[in-house]
């Protein structure tokens, strides 16, 4: 598929993303008629329909959504390499507004820390939060969040993974023992992180792909990722955390070692408008090389 410019796609994403043409117009800095009439050419030269447009509403069509994803992915490729040139020739300037969940804001600070000291004009706001966050809704710049997003208005990009292991204090192990395999954990005390209704099991992952998965019993939940590493430190029992959080604390020993709990993806999500600034994608390329890194 050939386009004539990338401005074709940032119109058709921008025209998603602000769900109209008029309020894709005010974005653009554009007259409604001017994006209508590039939609219209896109659409003709594709030989198909890419949006469904009333007068109250509109929809993608499934050409649409896939041209979408594409559009994406090409538009942060192309974003990303003008922040990288930007910032070898200019300092980044400017407010990033970021959500991070707790059990990765360590990990981003610590790719913030170098962005700050070369770009002195350069501002943040980081807040956590360990719930889902839309950016557009909320106004943020930028969240960072485990799992996948759908959300047609909005650009995911893969920074890396986490795995979820399995830790308790060192003092809960003394008094208790330390399970040595997943059913043990029948008697032992747990603690989970939870957003939604509460689970009755653990799907535990062995190192050799298979899984077994273990009824279980929390005498504490949480859905605040601080209150539960606060937990854990203090001895309530068995819980999860990330790998790389969980070496970063030493009160914590790994449990089961041959086992985790789950790998998802993390992504860096923003609005598709956010393709065009240098600060945010030079955030995402710093957070994407810290998760590259070993776990410290």
């Amino acid at each position: 598929m050939k386009l004539e410019s990338l401005e074709e796609l940032r119109v058709f994403a921008q025209i998603v993303e602000s769900g109209s043409l008029t309020a894709a117009g005010r974005a653009l800095g554009m007259a409604p008629n001017t994006v209508s009439r590039r939609l219209a050419a896109l659409e003709k030269r594709l030989g198909t329909v890419l949006l469904y447009r009333t007068t109250r509403s509109q929809s993608l069509t499934e050409a649409g959504r896939t041209l979408l994803y594409r559009a994406h992915r090409i538009l942060g490729e192309a974003g990303a390499a003008e922040a990288a040139l930007q910032q070898d020739g200019e300092q980044l300037k400017g407010l990033v507004r970021i959500s991070v969940p707790s059990v990765l804001s360590h990990d981003l600070l610590r790719c913030l820390a170098p962005l700050v000291s070369a770009n002195r004009d350069l501002e943040l706001e980081v807040r956590v939060n360990d719930r889902m966050v839309n950016p557009v809704a909320e106004g943020f710049d930028l969240v960072i969040m485990g799992g996948r997003q759908t959300d047609s208005r909005l650009v995911a990009r893969k920074v890396g993974e986490v795995t979820l292991v399995l830790v308790a204090s060192g003092d809960y192990l003394a008094r208790r023992g330390r399970p040595e395999h997943p059913r043990d954990l029948e008697r032992h005390t747990l603690v989970r992180f939870t957003t939604s209704s509460p689970s009755t099991s653990w799907a535990l992952r062995h190192r050799d792909g298979s899984q077994e998965v273990v009824p279980i019993r929390c005498m504490l939940e949480t859905d605040d990722g601080r209150t539960l590493m606060d937990a854990l430190a203090l001895g309530f029992g068995i819980g999860g955390t990330s790998a790389r959080v969980m070496r970063g604390m030493p009160a914590l020993e790994r449990v089961l070692p041959d086992h985790h709990l789950a790998e998802f993806p993390v992504h860096a999500v923003y609005p598709a408008s956010g393709q065009r600034s240098a600060r945010v994608l030079a955030v995402v390329e710093a957070l994407r090389e810290a998760l590259a890194e070993p776990a410290p």
